[in-house]
């Protein structure tokens, strides 16, 4: 059959009050070609809005197996759960707010069988914001633990560009069902955000390739850049998690950190995070023995990444706009003369 997708697909994420998004999203699924290939498994993390009545309402258009849990699990629980329960022999790990072009699986499959190997392989393709420019179009991970698209908000390529990358996205990963589950999905450690990072490191160390494409790509509806308090604590603490279980030379790496979270401590101050950062630092040290068991469990699962392997500058980005914080731009450019020469 023309188009054909070839073996079934399993299109999994988790739901929270994603009503709003949930139209968009299921009606890109509609559209998409060869809908009896494809499964769609929602998880839903306790929402309190109408969202299940509106997945519930294209249950006679799409294959829906939908999971409700009682509470809300986070994002990397509830994708495991969603992965232990799917039928695809691939999955493809999303999230409740993006929209599909028509021939996305297509295009990924044929990815796939292109760079398929003697080994795995897996695919992160690019996501761009509605309207706007690069959400995710691969990512580095920095040897300290930060991770980041290095050319976000500029405008993906129009050619077909396929490249490896150091790390996937949550909301873009397609892969055998079987090795996700073999590698034990993601953590749950860290509720939401770098888990995509600690299992990219994992992948990387047990010698997988991950790429991502300008073709086919992703849709997100909604432009948002502006962080919680909740969002801001989970990101920087699972930070220091992704670090400490993954990446080699530790004690060599101190002062390089050090260096950092002073950075980190004066631009927490100028957003007005600063008692937060402090929370974040007070409750790894509380959490100290937990880490080092973390790290001891995952030396035993394969050899530590080397930092050389990884970035070695970090993007101002990171911190945001930095076009009115000249102090700070000055200190990141020395900081970044100093990692180069690690």
């Amino acid at each position: 059959m023309k188009n054909k997708i070839d073996p079934k697909i399993s299109i999994i994420f988790p739901l929270f009050n994603g009503e709003k998004f949930l139209k968009r999203n299921l009606d890109s699924i509609r559209n998409l070609p060869n809908l009896e290939n494809l499964e769609l498994v929602i998880i839903d993390n306790n929402s309190n809005d109408s969202g299940i009545k509106v997945i519930e309402s294209y249950n006679k258009y799409l294959n829906i197996k939908l999971i409700k849990n009682n509470k809300n699990m986070g994002f990397a629980k509830a994708c495991n759960l969603g992965a232990s329960m799917a039928n695809g022999l691939f999955i493809f790990i999303t999230n409740q707010d993006v929209i599909f072009p028509k021939d996305f699986f297509q295009e990924l499959m044929n990815i796939y069988k292109e760079y398929k190997k003697s080994k795995e392989i897996i695919i992160s393709p690019a996501v761009i914001f509605e309207g706007d420019g690069i959400h995710y179009f691969g990512a580095k991970i920095h040897f300290l633990g930060f991770s980041y698209t290095p050319d976000v908000l500029q405008k993906l390529p129009k050619n077909k560009i396929v490249k490896t990358t150091q790390r996937i996205t949550g909301c873009t990963l397609f892969m055998k069902k079987k090795l996700f589950l073999d590698i034990g999905g993601f953590d749950s450690t860290f509720f939401m955000y770098c888990e995509d990072t600690d299992i990219s490191l994992r992948l990387i160390r047990q010698g997988f390739r991950i790429y991502t494409s300008s073709n086919p790509y992703l849709i997100h509806q909604k432009h948002k850049w502006t962080f919680s308090d909740f969002q801001y604590y989970l990101l920087e603490r699972n930070r220091f998690i992704a670090f400490a279980k993954n990446i080699n030379n530790f004690k060599k790496l101190i002062p390089y950190f050090i260096l950092s979270e002073v950075i980190l401590l004066f631009h927490s101050i100028i957003i007005k995070k600063f008692a937060l950062r402090i929370r974040i630092y007070y409750e790894l040290l509380s959490k100290f023995k937990l880490l080092k068991i973390l790290r001891r469990r995952s030396k035993k699962e394969f050899v530590l990444i080397p930092y050389q392997k990884l970035s070695k500058t970090l993007d101002p980005n990171l911190l945001g706009d930095l076009k009115e914080i000249k102090a700070l731009k000055i200190i990141l450019k020395f900081f970044n003369y100093l990692l180069k020469t690690v």
